[in-house]
């Protein structure tokens, strides 16, 4: 399950961070994964008006996932409508690994979610909502007591079956699951096979484990002896007949170069991607590569790039092709229909690109991508001029080694790159690094940003020329906004 993805379902209540609770945090921990932690903290749950409750959850990412999401935990307040079984999300809060607050999101107008039995928004309503508690006065025991009994007689009528097909030579029957809705759970959760373990599991252990609805009647099963199946000697032990195994045959040739990683010059430069590993193969082949010179568009009224993006705290690497830097959640821009987060930026020197034969000192790439896995890139021109504030954070920032990751401190908005003017040329191409994947919608702004000649040598410090040679246009179509 996509945890992320998750936490924007389950119900986390509480008041936002206004309604921090002054006792320790009760943090239970309602699904787990080797990436990510849902936890709810009990400590917060509290009455709300209307019948319903709010509490607080979040999402604890492990420290090397969190250099990719850029943040450490998300806190999520819901509200919990106990008596209809639906939820809405209140508020968002993304935290650092020291707990800084790094991005808040308050949901102006709350929509409720109906709880789907089996899930973990489940787990969380059943913790939040408990259901009413069985009465135990005398009067209500007698009721309880002769359902134990009936059921019994049916457990016996079963046991006597099962021994009449025994004696019969019949193969045994499957035990019954005792608890499906729970076995359902984790199969949804962790894929396991949940029916087998059932079996093995003494039901007292799933009543300790596990909440049972109020009227559920609780069945004590016979004493019997543990079935053969548990004393089976494991496969491990059974005689296997040694074989003399065939030679293998010599391993095919191995490709050119297969260890050497790709580069901008040299025999691993942009000529050889094409031919240093299998899945490169389009850097070579592909008929609609980036970057092109961009030529006779077609001009037309294109609608406007809807840029939604947000403050943030980054992460700055120098991953020996280029300086990157990676983007927190929840900034996105919107065209053609579609809606694309950003995820990353990272610059080339020269520009890429050419506008009508014409290259730049620079450009930013900025990297989006939709929910069906599309990209879509924002290329934005540099060239000589004033100083930019915006990039001078990212300087001041810049990492000491290369492939390591640099929190930084200091907060940016990618906005900020942009030009004044967003008017834009778009087509089709590529990834302009390898594997050179196809399929990239391209957003090329017509007017470029400046940044100062200092900030440029900046960067050639570390790379003067990261720029894949101009690809064929392969008469694509080219839209130029009026």
């Amino acid at each position: 399950m996509n945890f992320l993805r998750a936490m924007c379902l389950y119900g986390l209540a509480g008041l936002a961070f206004l309604a921090q609770p002054s006792q320790a945090a009760d943090w239970l921990v309602v699904a787990k994964d080797k990436l990510r932690s849902v936890e709810l903290d009990r400590s917060t749950v509290m009455s709300s008006d209307g019948g319903s409750k709010i509490a607080w959850g979040r999402i604890v990412v492990a420290d090397a996932h969190a250099t990719v999401t850029g943040y450490k935990s998300i806190r999520v307040l819901n509200r919990y409508d106990c008596s209809n079984r639906s939820f809405s999300i209140i508020k968002r809060v993304y935290l650092s690994a020291d707990e800084r607050v790094l991005r808040e999101e308050q949901i102006e107008i709350p929509s409720a979610s109906v709880i789907r039995p089996g899930t973990v928004d489940e787990r969380f309503y059943n913790t939040v909502c408990p259901a009413p508690v069985a009465s135990t006065r005398k009067d209500a025991t007698p009721p309880r007591k002769a359902a134990s009994l009936e059921d019994l007689g049916r457990v016996a009528q079963e046991a006597a079956r099962r021994a009449e097909r025994a004696k019969n030579g019949a193969p045994p029957m499957a035990s019954q699951s005792f608890r499906r809705a729970d076995i359902q759970l984790v199969k949804e959760e962790h894929g396991a096979k949940p029916v087998s373990k059932a079996v093995e599991a003494p039901a007292a252990h799933a009543v300790e484990t596990h909440s049972a609805p109020a009227d559920a009647v609780q069945l004590p099963l016979p004493v019997r002896k543990a079935p053969p199946v548990y004393v089976a000697k494991p496969p491990s032990l059974r005689s296997i007949p040694t074989r003399v195994s065939k030679p293998l045959p010599a391993p095919p040739p191995p490709a050119h170069n297969p260890h050497a990683h790709w580069s901008y010059e040299g025999d691993t430069g942009p000529a050889a991607w094409g031919q240093m590993r299998a899945d490169y193969a389009l850097c070579s082949s592909g008929t609609r590569q980036s970057p092109i010179d961009i030529r006779d568009g077609i001009k037309v009224e294109q609608e406007p790039i809807v840029f939604d993006y947000k403050p943030t705290y980054f992460r700055i690497v120098d991953n020996g092709h280029t300086i990157q830097v990676n983007y927190g959640e929840g900034s996105r821009l919107s065209v053609m229909g579609r809606t694309y987060e950003l995820v990353q930026f990272h610059f080339h020197r020269p520009s890429e690109e050419r506008i009508d034969g014409r290259n730049f000192d620079m450009v930013v790439h900025l990297v989006h991508k939709d929910l069906d896995g599309r990209l879509a890139v924002v290329a934005v021109m540099l060239e000589r001029g004033a100083a930019s504030a915006f990039m001078q954070t990212l300087w001041n920032n810049l990492p000491l080694e290369k492939n390591e990751e640099y929190l930084a401190r200091a907060a940016i908005n990618a906005s900020d790159i942009l030009p004044a003017r967003r008017e834009y040329y778009s087509y089709m191409g590529s990834l302009t690094t390898p594997p050179c994947t196809e399929g990239v919608l391209w957003l090329v702004m017509k007017n470029p940003s400046q940044l100062s000649e200092e900030q440029i040598a900046v960067f050639s410090r570390f790379y003067r020329n990261n720029a894949r040679p101009i690809q064929p246009q392969n008469t694509r179509v080219i839209k130029e906004s009026r």
